[in-house]
């Protein structure tokens, strides 16, 4: 018979989290049990995106669960999320002496380094972990080793090893399949590179439960709703503490890049991508209307319309560290764009755009924890470019002059002319230093949390160039082939 702590922790797995909470508050006046307890509720606030509750309860949790890891951990997520990475990287370092023994408190300490630009403090906690772990986390780590350009020819022969156990969990496999194929690709082996790359999208596919062509439903319901004369219908042009720059597009588009050099304006605060859009505001439209996005803009009354902007503007505020504009650079976003005319009438929204074989064989060899079919198949992300396409064709014809086009190539061959124009459109004056090589304070969460803290490239890399046999459904028709595959 399950005790009432194994009943609760059941109640989390199956999403029942009132029966839960409920369940753990009745154990806080069990002394045995009480840690277990904080642990509980501080796990059902970070479920539920209470951080500053969770922050509370897990702290509790962590002095009287001493001699666990778990605590400390979920504490570290919980400050990462209120914007308190410093306070989050505290607590990992105080695990990290308390439990030296412990792989997963490195390599969660790790990726807080990664996050913050610490290259080296990052490398020396990842090669702690191999005196303590040779299982699953040290795949883990060679693939991070590699994507910071710190593996060495051992590191790359322990790497081989493992993929010849023929090891059956399929994530491992696709880390290892990835790490592999960045090596073959800087060492100018593009045929095994290529090979390597193909076996971790297949790999990674066999997650998906669902293709891209199901999303074909949910955009031309989007286009059908997102009329004219619906998206005028805006909140009133209030002034407002803080003024969101969107910027948005594909995946793998140079967003990171773009916002970094925002950021240094003394005016603009890095966000990175936030899930706000999508998940607060939706989630309060649904409540509010019975319908999700697109169809919850319908018949929005003013007070509706203001509360889901503050919602948004409340979640936003941590990541303003007192600057008056904030970027959101979740990509998705595109889709959402009718949303945001309604919603804030003054937010700039950036649309930047990239050749399509470069987003295409980014996508192709990096790895996205999330499986889904446009992020780990070719012919998935074409389709889902042809939704993207046709989408923002909409935006521009139904609400003109909203969304400013933006090229990748064109900020990197002449930042100083493209940087004074996207500040003019944001009404933000030119400062110098947006082109300088200053570092970014803000973390990076996102898979640019390495390129993007380099100095500002002076031209275009083609790192598709040699595999563009196999890109030719993202190239111009007239484009020549030209082999870059050894053998």
């Amino acid at each position: 018979m399950l005790s009432p702590l194994q009943q609760a922790d059941n109640f989390i797995q199956q999403g029942q989290f009132f029966a839960a909470e409920a369940m753990y508050k009745e154990l806080l006046n069990n002394n045995i049990t009480r840690g277990a307890a904080y642990l509980g509720l501080g796990n059902i606030a970070l479920i539920l995106n209470q951080f500053d509750k969770a922050i509370s309860l897990l702290n509790q949790a962590c002095h009287l669960l001493p001699e666990s890891t778990t605590p400390l951990l979920k504490l570290a997520t919980a400050f990462n999320a209120v914007c308190s990475e410093q306070d989050a990287l505290t607590v990992l370092n105080y695990a990290q002496t308390t439990f030296p023994q412990s792989a997963q408190v490195h390599y969660q300490l790790a990726q807080q380094h990664l996050m913050l630009g610490e290259f080296t403090q990052a490398e020396q906690t990842l090669r702690a972990i191999f005196s303590l772990d040779s299982g699953p986390m040290l795949s883990h780590v060679l693939f991070e080793l590699v994507r910071c350009k710190r593996y060495t020819v051992q590191d790359v022969e322990i790497l081989q090893q493992r993929l010849d156990k023929r090891i059956a969990d399929n994530t491992e496999q696709t880390v290892l399949h990835y790490a592999l194929g960045n090596v073959y690709h800087d060492s100018q082996d593009y045929q095994s590179a290529w090979q390597h790359f193909s076996q971790a999208n297949d790999l990674q596919r066999q997650n998906c439960d669902f293709a891209t062509s199901q999303m074909h439903t949910f955009y031309a319901q989007t286009k059908a709703v997102s009329t004219r004369p619906l998206l005028i219908q805006q909140r009133a042009d209030v002034a407002e503490e803080i003024t969101p720059i969107f910027i948005l597009g594909l995946p793998r588009s140079g967003s990171t890049l773009l916002e970094q050099m925002l950021a240094r304006h003394s005016h603009i605060s890095a966000g990175g991508e936030l899930p706000y859009l999508s998940r607060d505001v939706d989630q309060y439209l649904f409540t509010q209307t019975g319908y999700h996005y697109p169809h919850s803009m319908q018949n929005l009354t003013t007070e509706q319309l203001d509360q889901a902007a503050l919602i948004y503007l409340h979640a936003l505020r941590p990541h303003g560290r007192n600057k008056p504009f904030v970027t959101d650079k979740l990509p998705a976003n595109f889709q959402s764009i009718g949303l945001i005319h309604k919603l804030f009438p003054k937010a700039k929204v950036i649309h930047l755009k990239r050749e399509p074989a470069a987003v295409a064989f980014s996508i192709f060899r990096n790895y996205f924890e999330l499986s889904e079919p446009y992020f780990c198949s070719l012919a998935e992300f074409k389709q889902y470019q042809t939704y993207y396409l046709d989408l923002m064709s909409h935006w521009h014809s139904v609400i003109p002059g909203f969304v400013m086009d933006v090229s990748y190539e064109q900020l990197v061959k002449a930042p100083e002319q493209t940087m004074q124009s996207l500040l003019a459109f944001c009404g933000i004056d030119w400062d110098n230093v947006c082109l300088s090589d200053k570092q970014v304070q803000s973390p990076i969460t996102t898979l640019s949390n390495i390129e993007a803290r380099s100095p500002i490239l002076s031209s275009v890399k083609k790192d598709w160039a040699p595999y563009q046999r196999y890109l030719q459904a993202f190239l111009p028709s007239t484009t020549p082939l030209r082999s870059g595959i050894n053998g």
